[in-house]
């Protein structure tokens, strides 16, 4: 009887590990591999380089830390993204959410968007734009100022999509 209830109990434990190992219903793993996630991170990471050490909040807004940004929730891109590589930390939020948050800041802020990927011969190109959500004459305005084209190219011995460059640019 006590070997019985032992079995009984060993499975139940199983069974729970196996549930609580593979992703529920709605959720997908997260895909470090995707081109948009390579692109995001890629982008933000060579953003801060580049920007990091810009005091942009004198435009009336929160100062940009490209080592935690919002992005805006896109589900055809966004859906499955993870949201830290590195030192590196993003939020997904949609439009609501963003709303929300400028409302509660009372100030504007710099938020990041994944375009659609195009292709351009042997090339693929994802573009990630800044843009700074304001609330100014009772609108709320998106007012894009800078961008990074992230270009990957097929790697034959790697069997891989790789970067192959990631240009910034501005207004």
């Amino acid at each position: 009887m006590h070997a019985i209830k032992r079995s009984i109990v060993l499975s139940f434990i199983l069974l729970f590990c196996a549930l609580t190992g593979f992703p529920k219903e709605g959720q997908t793993p997260a895909k470090e591999d995707n081109l948009y996630s390579v692109a995001l991170f890629a982008s933000v990471s060579e953003m801060e380089k580049s920007w990091g050490h810009i005091d942009d909040s004198y435009l009336g807004g929160i100062r940009t830390d490209y080592r935690h940004v919002p992005v805006e929730k896109d589900p055809e891109i966004t859906n499955g993204l993870p949201s830290q590589q590195g030192d590196y930390r993003v939020e997904y939020l949609d439009r609501r959410e963003q709303f929300d948050r400028l409302r509660k800041l009372r100030k504007g802020f710099a938020v990041l968007r994944i375009h659609p990927m195009q292709s351009d011969g042997s090339l693929l190109k994802i573009l990630v734009s800044v843009s700074y959500l304001t609330y100014e004459k009772h609108r709320f305005m998106y007012a894009v100022s800078d961008w990074s084209d992230v270009e990957f190219r097929y790697d034959c011995e790697r069997q891989k999509f790789v970067v192959s460059s990631v240009k910034l640019g501005g207004v």
